[in-house]
């Protein structure tokens, strides 16, 4: 009885004061840990869809998506549909980490009012963060309006800032995720001796009694990822790293742009807005917390709360993904060629070539040519709403779980049972 009376109370004990410490670290980083979770997780599910992908948009065949996967198994394994896997899992993991983190900081530098008072000055924005501790401590107090057109202003700009950085860090990173899902393709644009196509037998050639045997062409072995890397600066130095670059700053910077704001708005139609609570927001509030109201009338027969994040996710990737696909479409033709050592083309000389054909005196038709233009979007369309919905119904449900104070839920209820 002693013993019992003697004991730390709960709240004051060493387990809770860390349990304190441990919440308070995942509160003032919450959107790198909320990010990074379901970035693993999202890309994971994702990465055959988006080899596929890249197969479709390379291929020289109209093949289906089906067929395609299973040719892939059938010559090279299940692991095919995962090749090149490990790098991407960590890259696109950063990426999305970082491309957040600008998302969040730049919406809160754009809506944030200077402030007024040292009270408000120490105030925790959404993300969580110390305003003692920002690395840029910015307020413009543009588009601080809780309306569509200020919430789609700002999420562009954030949207476009966080697409022209990450790219220049990630470029190097896709170009050698392409490399590796195109392997076998490059190849064989690499040795088109082996790959022509044979001459039809004609009775006025006759070949030679003693020729001479064709050497037996190389067989095909593809490399590893770090092998990849070496084959790319060999061939064309460090700088051949960012092969197709423009256009995966367009890529990246518009679509980016495009698919912040579409979310954004799409949730904030959807019932979210702007509270003057302070640190309880969702992830990718700025300046001002945004949490997730009631769901409008005219939604609430189709979609449950809990599934908006999804929803709104799989939406804003699909769509923006559709826009700014011819631009993915020419960039990886551009990377494919670059690799394989033939002669670039430019990107309006690509596009005319993927639209029109290559037959100048019998153009293709231009619906046929534009859907060649849009070949692989199908498995890419499946591949974003699996991947962004999945992103945002992580990220959500990571951010609302940080809140609750998780550790130190776990040490008190410890405490009580002892």
């Amino acid at each position: 009885m002693k013993s019992q009376y003697s004991r730390q109370a709960p709240y004051n004990g060493p387990w809770t004061k860390r349990a304190r410490q441990t919440d308070e670290w995942l509160r003032q980083h919450k959107v790198v840990v909320s990010a990074t979770t379901a970035s693993l997780l999202s890309t994971f599910a994702g990465f055959p869809l988006d080899s596929l992908k890249s197969r479709l948009q390379s291929s020289r065949e109209n093949v289906s998506i089906p067929r395609l996967a299973a040719e892939v198994v059938r010559e090279e394994g299940i692991g095919g549909l995962w090749r090149g896997f490990p790098l991407p899992l960590i890259t696109i993991s950063i990426v999305r980490t970082i491309s957040f983190t600008i998302y969040t900081s730049t919406k809160r530098i754009l809506n944030s009012v200077p402030p007024t008072s040292p009270a408000q000055a120490n105030i925790t924005s959404a993300d969580g963060s110390d305003p003692s501790q920002r690395w840029l401590d910015i307020n413009l107090g543009l588009f601080t309006q809780d309306k569509a057109s200020d919430i789609a202003l700002t999420s562009l700009l954030a949207g476009g800032a966080s697409g022209a950085v990450v790219c220049v860090g990630s470029a190097p990173f896709e170009l050698v995720k392409v490399r590796r899902q195109l392997e076998y393709q490059i190849f064989r644009d690499s040795h088109p001796e082996i790959f022509r196509p044979n001459p039809p037998p004609s009775a006025a050639v006759s070949l030679p009694l003693n020729s001479t045997p064709i050497p037996k062409p190389p067989a095909f072995v593809p490399p590893t990822t770090i092998q990849a890397v070496k084959l790319i600066v060999n061939s064309s130095g460090y700088k051949g790293l960012y092969t197709g670059w423009r256009l995966h700053f367009i890529r990246d910077t518009l679509g980016t742009a495009l698919y912040f704001a579409e979310y954004d708005v799409m949730r904030y139609y959807l019932g979210r807005s702007k509270s003057s609570e302070q640190g309880q927001g969702e992830i990718g509030s700025g300046a001002q917390n945004e949490i997730q109201g009631e769901v409008p009338n005219w939604a609430k027969s189709f979609l449950p709360k809990s599934l908006i994040p999804f929803f709104c996710g799989s939406l804003a990737g699909v769509t923006s993904w559709a826009l700014i696909y011819p631009v993915d479409a020419i960039k990886t033709k551009a990377q494919q060629r670059g690799l394989s050592g033939l002669e670039p083309r430019t990107p309006l000389a690509q596009l005319k070539r993927l639209v029109r054909g290559t037959d100048k005196s019998n153009p293709k038709p231009w619906l046929t040519g534009i859907a060649r233009l849009y070949r692989g979007l199908g498995v890419s369309m499946i591949r974003s709403m699996l991947t962004h919905g999945l992103l945002w119904t992580i990220v959500d449900a990571a951010g609302n779980w940080i809140e609750t104070k998780p550790f130190e839920r776990l040490a008190t209820s410890s405490s009580d049972l002892k």
